[in-house]
């Protein structure tokens, strides 16, 4: 299809079926398929080792490699070879909550825009498509080396038609929607339009961008603002124990 008829098709796409869910809520982390629940193997957690003594292999055959996700310039050389798109949309975005290990993206540099937009990323209609195989990353575990064997081994692409006017982006084939709102909500319905199951949601998961365009970082994200609900709610805390000395000698806590 040319970009005038898939800007055609996007407008008379029912936008109107779906709004922004009225609070955000994480019903994933309820578990409700249950598949965090295996009493034999550890494998959903994103630091889990199961088959790690295979990782190499997964990675000598799709030539992935591991990086410090934290170091800012790592991204840099992503960042200034793939410059599509609006430049409002482009830079490093961490899926917040999301469940599958793939949570820093830089989706929408090496995308495709087949329509209409603008610089601001605010006005356009049309379909978006991209590669599962470039600028995105995946944890280092069993589950995340799975996403980039699949990639690598079906040339797969995703996709969705988006109206910027409004802030939404779908994902094929129409059950995952993304809302821009304050940070763009992620919600994956159980049905497409028109199916059942169309306004039920059962994931959700914030995009935050965390580095911009120029590859600097962009503000600290927290789960509430100062004098908001949640800021001072963490998830997960742990201890920095030094366990060796300058010298390589253990000490008390070895």
């Amino acid at each position: 299809m040319s970009h005038t008829a898939w800007e055609q098709k996007a407008k008379e796409y029912p936008w109107h079926t779906r709004t922004i869910p009225p609070e955000f809520s994480t019903p994933q982390q309820n578990d409700p398929w249950g598949i965090t629940k295996c009493p034999c193997i550890e494998w959903w957690n994103t630091r889990s080792p199961l088959f790690c003594c295979l990782f190499p292999c997964s990675n000598c055959y799709t030539g992935a490699k591991v990086v410090d996700g934290t170091d800012h310039t790592v991204w840099k050389e992503q960042l200034e070879k793939f410059q599509n798109g609006p430049e409002s949309m482009r830079g490093v975005w961490w899926l917040k909550y999301n469940h599958a290990h793939e949570e820093l993206v830089t989706i929408f540099n090496d995308t495709t825009f087949l329509g209409e937009t603008n610089d601001d990323g605010t006005d356009g209609y049309g379909r978006w498509e991209r590669s599962l195989g470039t600028n995105w990353s995946r944890d280092n575990s069993c589950f995340g080396h799975i996403l980039v064997l699949n990639a690598k081994a079906t040339g797969a692409k995703v996709g969705g038609l988006y109206n910027l006017k409004d802030g939404i982006l779908t994902l094929d084939p129409g059950m995952q929607w993304v809302f821009r709102v304050d940070d763009n909500d992620g919600v994956h319905y159980e049905g497409d339009i028109g199916e059942e199951g169309e306004q039920k949601y059962n994931f959700i998961y914030q995009w935050l961008k965390v580095i911009d365009k120029d590859g600097e970082p962009t503000e600290v994200h927290y789960e509430g603002d100062i004098g908001e609900e949640g800021e001072q709610k963490y998830n997960f805390i742990y201890q920095w124990l030094k366990v060796i000395d300058k010298d390589g000698e253990p000490t008390e806590h070895w």
